[in-house]
């Protein structure tokens, strides 16, 4: 599929195929296919807020960065990413914060 272009913003991050979260794969496929193969995909997801002097609540709201492959500059979790095969849901979580700005 890379080879012959049929799928941009190859990651070399593999997702599994599985029918729920705690399934064992059935195979692995790249994660910029997933998508097209009409593969169930998992992620972490990590929003924040802050609370007021008046007890009020204020949501963080992050924003993509322009140069993302997917939906560059829309508004967007503080740090999220596809939960890849082979680590586990918190130290992707660790992962992830690590690669944000």
């Amino acid at each position: 599929m890379r080879a012959k272009g049929l799928v941009s913003g190859w990651r070399d991050e593999l997702f599994p195929v599985i029918q729920s979260f705690s399934d064992e794969p059935l195979l692995l496929v790249e994660r910029a296919a997933a998508t097209q193969l009409g593969i169930k995909a998992y992620g972490v997801h990590i929003n924040g807020y802050v609370r007021r002097a008046d007890g009020s609540k204020e949501l963080w709201v992050g924003r993509r960065s322009k140069s993302k492959q997917t939906w560059p500059g829309m508004l967007d979790h503080i740090v999220a990413g596809g939960q890849p095969h082979g680590i586990s849901p918190r130290d992707n979580v660790i992962k992830e914060c690590g690669e944000e700005p």
